[in-house]
This record gives structure tokens, sequence and C-alpha cells, in this order.
């Protein structure tokens, strides 16, 4: 594991005490990896029992509570600020950026520390937050620093000195806006402790207060209190290996799927790294690697409940004071309620050179990236811009983010340690572009009636009943699709909104070339549904030609209608053809070797030869990186079953082959692994790779996986 990971030990003694720091990308980068610690083994037997006993117990309150946990968190929206600490290391970020007074940064308020940080750094800054008490804790800071003495501030925020605040409060109170005073009038007599307020700060104080203690880490506090060095705390931890190993199991276990809302980590996020056996005990070996007492205030602040002067934020650091008060003044930092797509839309002429987007990105589904980093991208400086970011997970999470080109940004030295990677895209380095996707065009999509969906959902679970009594029987494929299609060819769109789950992906995540003239092959996309998940307006940007080619003469109907419509017919190209065939490259389609997308939505499941399908679509492809084969369909597998255990491994087993064979009966063949293994392996690059469950219309119980696999010529 080291060697794939490209590790490197951090100076300690073997076992606990060393630490293992990632660098750089391991191969295959774009497929999740399973990342280990050494805390991983050292559980005794006794506690490995009482933990699995607990965790049966704990499962199904855990699954209960999942559906509500998104709801928990943000009902604290515009109520209460969740972060009371910006959880970035901003010195990651320095000598990346390199600021000046040229720069101009738009990035997340959260609790302001690394808007300050930039601020210091002369840079103008644009911080943005949908939470207005994170805007309004900022805007404290901001006016205190304004009107404050530095010792006054520090005592403020570095020493909760809230009867100080509470004395000052008249003279901050005209330098804010009206939510935040509105905030502020109230909070103010409820708050206690800066260190311990917002709900992130409540999860601390119990945490490192309460829970550490009672499970006899209390040692932590006393050695940061005294001061001592990493080797003396190296040896308390060296002590205590085996219980050590139980608490970082209970946080992983329990606390990172039921309090982790506390801390500001949605559902969303959650899930980039619950593939990890070990979270908690990587995080705490990273930590132990860093130095709590002189140089890490993320956790000496939490774990004392206020800074020391050698160990705080820089904006709380006297040298600095003046710089930022200076820039302050000038008005170098707007605060903005809301999005940053909102801030953008009110752009006028500026452009931004840094776009520093924390974590906020691990939230969103992938159309919600898309749409954020288009609006970014209209108002950034394409020269000197760059886009960073950080994420949960090791690897880039959202395919939209492949096409910036982004690299991996060496983090060692991280004081925070719950990132697993960090990303920066230097805009000048990509040929592609990243524009906003549709759902549909004109009008928009027109949902279905109940009796469309189960009138077009009986006939195509009841076509293998019926079809032997028609004179199709014994016919070949093509005959046995058209009748399959024909019967259903006016509500197929309709009905397929809610079951082919991955096709809107698909076409959000292939590439736009900035110089356009592209050619894209979109293999069995019958009625041209597929293209309607791009605008016209960008089809026509970026494309010069565009093939569908099926093999049903009822969908293809369909789809000359629907380009008539909205003027696309001499963009695209119709083709009625067995994509398997031997001759069908004689039959229209582009010259070998000369598209730059191949897609294939829910359409290889259903094709008998799928070897030459894929043979056939890579011959299409441009050579040497150029070309792009995209494939969304059912799957048989999900991701990580081999890390299943028993019997969950064996149950999911049977649910497998229970949707094999259910899904069989109307001609759909749910994809296997060896599949994309044996055509794909050794002749392409894998870009990207997700699986996710669906469900099916009327059968909430039947939820076959999806995925969405895009690869690129070698």
């Amino acid at each position: 594991i080291a060697e794939q990971l490209d590790v490197v030990p951090v100076a300690g003694e073997p076992g606990l005490g060393s630490s293992y720091v990632c660098r750089g990308v391991p191969p295959g980068w774009k497929e999740p990896q399973q990342v280990t610690s050494r805390l991983a083994n050292l559980m005794s037997l006794p506690l490995a029992l009482a933990a699995a006993i607990f965790m049966s117990m704990m499962s199904p309150v855990l699954w209960v509570f999942s559906f509500f946990y998104d709801k928990i968190m943000f009902s604290f929206l515009n109520k209460e600020y969740i972060y009371n600490v910006s959880w970035e290391d901003p010195r990651i970020e320095q000598p990346v950026f390199a600021l000046d007074r040229d720069d101009h940064v738009i990035t997340i308020a959260s609790a302001g520390d690394n808007a300050l940080d930039y601020i210091i750094d002369n840079a103008k800054v644009t911080a943005v937050d949908f939470n207005l008490c994170q805007i309004a804790l900022t805007e404290l800071k901001v006016a205190a620093c304004r009107s404050l003495p530095y010792d006054e501030f520090w005592k403020i925020f570095a020493e909760n000195d809230i009867a100080l605040l509470n004395a000052r409060y008249a003279t901050l109170r005209p330098l804010m806006r009206n939510t935040s005073t509105k905030f502020w009038d109230d909070y103010k007599n409820k708050i206690k402790s800066f260190q311990y307020s917002g709900t992130s700060g409540w999860a601390a104080y119990y945490l490192f207060r309460w829970i550490i203690p009672i499970c006899g880490l209390g040692f932590l506090r006393k050695c940061i209190i005294k001061e001592a060095s990493q080797e003396e705390i190296r040896e308390e931890i060296n002590k205590r290996r085996s219980w050590i190993r139980f608490c970082t199991w209970f946080l992983d276990n329990v606390c990172l799927k039921s309090c982790s809302l506390l801390a500001g980590v949605p559902q969303e996020q959650l899930q980039l790294g619950l593939h990890r056996k070990d979270n908690f005990a990587i995080i705490f070996e990273n930590v132990l690697a860093t130095d709590m007492v002189n140089d890490n205030y993320f956790y000496a602040g939490y774990i004392l409940g206020y800074y020391t002067k050698k160990n705080c934020p820089r904006y709380l650091e006297e040298a600095n004071y003046e710089k930022m008060r200076a820039n302050l003044e000038e008005g170098r930092l707007e605060l903005f309620h809301g999005s940053i797509e909102d801030r953008l839309k009110i752009c006028e002429g500026e452009k931004f050179t840094v776009a520093s987007l924390l974590d906020h990105m691990d939230w969103m589904p992938a159309d919600w990236v898309q749409r954020e980093i288009a609006a970014i991208l209209r108002n950034m400086d394409l020269e000197k811009g760059r886009i960073y970011w950080r994420s949960w997970s090791e690897n880039v999470h959202s395919a939209p983010l492949m096409w910036l080109n982004p690299r991996r940004v060496d983090d060692t030295g991280d004081r925070v340690c719950m990132y697993f990677s960090t990303w920066i895209a230097p805009l000048k380095d990509t040929p592609y572009v990243i524009k906003d996707r549709c759902h549909a065009w004109g009008d928009g999509y027109q949902k279905p009636s109940a009796t469309q969906m189960a009138v077009t959902g009986a006939k195509i679970v009841t076509f293998p009943a019926w079809k032997h009594l028609t004179s199709v029987r014994g016919k070949d494929h093509a005959a046995q699709m058209e009748l399959f299609y024909k019967c259903q060819k006016d509500a197929y769109d309709a009905f397929r909104e809610t079951l082919l789950h991955a096709r809107p992906r698909l076409i959000e995540y292939i590439p736009l070339r900035a110089e356009g003239d592209m050619v894209w092959v979109d293999i069995g996309g019958g009625t041209a549904r597929n293209l309607e998940y791009m605008p016209v307006e960008t089809i026509r940007a970026h494309f010069k030609r565009i093939y569908i080619v099926d093999i049903s003469t009822s969908l293809l109907s369909i789809a000359k209608e629907r380009l008539a419509k909205f003027g696309l017919e001499d963009l695209v190209t119709l083709i009625e053809y067995d994509v398997t065939a031997d001759d069908v490259f004689t039959k229209g389609l582009p010259e070998v070797g000369t598209a730059d997308v191949v897609t294939m939505s829910y359409s290889l499941s259903m094709i008998p030869d799928k070897p030459k399908a894929i043979q056939h679509a890579l011959k299409l492809c441009k050579p040497a990186g150029e070309g792009f084969l995209g494939i969304a369909d059912f799957w048989m597998r999900g991701a990580f079953e081999e890390e299943m255990a028993f019997p969950w491994k064996n149950l999911r087993e049977a649910e497998a082959v229970a949707h094999r064979e259910w899904f069989n009966q109307d001609g759909v063949h749910l994809l296997p692994d060896e599949l994309v293994d044996t055509e794909l392996g050794g002749k392409t690059n894998l870009v990207w790779n997700e699986r996710f469950r669906g469900g099916v219309p009327f059968i909430p119980v039947l939820q076959p996986y999806h995925g969405v696999h895009i690869v690129s010529t070698i």
C-alpha cells in the first residue's frame, strides 16, 4: 500500500508513533483507492468483539438516522453559524497562491479566518456564504479589527472575553449590516466562548472536554498545557495503543455517521469517504505528526478552549494586525450573503484570479458542480486564474472537475488532516471548457401522467410474453427491437426519465473542447433525447457534426421530429443500422479515428454482441488521448463490493442475481465489470467511473446499480 500510494514515513519511532502522509497521485487515481492505517491492527480481540456487538445493535438506528441527517443539519441555516473556525489550513494555500495586490479571490466566508488570511497577503477578497450567521461572524471580526486595539481584539477572539465583547458592542454595531446586528444583538448574550460556539464548537466541546477525557485520553490536554515534546506525547499514546484503536473505531462507525452534521459535514460529503475503514485512525495518526503545542491551533484551540500567542491563526497575530486593518479600511473585503453563483450574477466586468472553494464542492451533486464552475469560468481571468479546492475524497470527486486538468497539491504539513486530497487547476493549462447543461429544450420536460406511466410500464414488462405471438418470432435482433420500441415510442422518453438515472450524468460529464469543431457519435441514441441535456447554443458552439446510430426506425422517427422542431437537422445525421455489423463504417458514420466523443447511453446492455460494439466505438474515437468513450448503463456490481463482510456480501450476491434475471426478461443484460476490463483495460485510460443505485418505476424495492464509465484513447 505504501508503494502504491507513494507515501513517506514521518519522523518517529516505528508502530503507532509513525504516521504516513499521502503524496502525489496513486496509480489509477481516478478509481477510488483504499487507504488504511497502522492503527487498524491494534485492537485487541475482546475490544473487537465488543465493537462488533455494539455496531450490530447500532446499525438499524444509524440507518434510520441517515434519512433525516441533512434535514437536521440544514435546519441550523440562518439560525446559527456552524463553523466557529475555518477548518482549512491557509498555510498550504500561501505558497500555491502567492497572492499580491493584483489578485482578486472569491471564496467561502465560513468563519472568516481564511478570508482574513488572504487580506493579510494584500489580495482583494469576495467572501460568500449562504448562511447569514457565518457572514455575521466574519463581519464581527472585521468590525472589531477596524475599531479596536490589538490587545482587545486578541482578548475577545483568542481568550474568549465575552464580557469585553459586550462592553465594546456599541462601538462594533454601527460597522455591521442589519442582518448581522440582528443576529449579534441576541447571540452575544448567549455565547460563552467563541472556541465552543456554533454547532461545530458545541461538538468540539463535548468531544474534547467530555468524551475524550472520559475515554482516558485527557492526557492530550495536559500535555499541551505543560508544553510536552512530541516524543513525550508519543510515549503517552504508545501506552494506550489498543484503547486508542477502539476509540478511533467508535468515532468511525458511530460518531462519523451520526455527529458529523454538527461539524457541518452533509451526507453527500460523508459518502466520499465511507469506503475507507479507518478514517479517524488515519486522521489521528496524521494529527499526531503535527506539533499541537506550538504549531497546530486547529486542535490545540479546541482541546484547550483558547489560543496562545505562539499557536493561533495568522489574523490573530500582532505582527499582521495593522496590515490587516489597513486593507480592511481600504475596502478590500466584500461579504456577500448567498451562493457563489448568486454573487457572480451581479459581476460587472470584474475578473477573479483565484477561486478558493474550500471543501464545499464535496457537498454538491455533479450538475451543481458543473453549474458553479461554469459560472466561475465566465468571470475568471483565464490567463492568471486558478481554481483551488479540498476534498474528503482521495481522488477528484466530481467528473466535471476532471476537465479542468487539476493537479494535486502537495499538502504535506497540513495541520487539519481532515482532507484526503487538495487540488488546483490553472485555467490556462486546460483545453476544455465547462458550460451549463440543461434538462430539456424549449418548454422543458413534461412529466407523464400516472396512466401513461402505467401503460408504458405494462408494455415493457409484458413484452417477453406477447412477442412470441407476433410475426417477429424467430427473426433477428433488429426486428425484435423495432417491435419492442414501436409500441411505446410515444411515451418512451417520458417513462425512461424515471428509469435511466445515469443518462443525464453521462451528458453532463462529456468534455467540451474550447476550440469547438467536435464530432460526437451517439450509439443507440434513438429519440435524440440525449442531446437535450445540452443547450442548443452549446451544441452549435462546440460540435461540427453529431451522428445518432440506432437500430429502431420508430425511435429515429421521434429523433427526426425533435431535431426539426429545434432546427438541428443540418448538424445531426441519423443512421439506422446495427453498430456491430462489419460494414457499419460504410453507412454514413464519420471516418475511423475522427470522433471526439462516442457515447452509449443504456444501449450497450441491450446489444447482443457487446465486445464488438465496444470495439467499433473505440475505432471511431480519435487516437492518442484525443478521443473519449462514455458508457451509461445498468451494472451488475457497485463499488467496493469486495470489501463487504459476511453476510452482507452474500446478500448482495443474491440481489445481483435477482436483478440480472429480472432485466434479462426484457433483453437488458446488466454489464459485468469483466466486460470493460477485457475490452477497455490496457487499450484505454480510465477517466471516470462511478456507480450508484437508482429505482425502477412502480417497484421501489428494485434498486439496481447504474453507472457512468468514461475512458480516453491511448
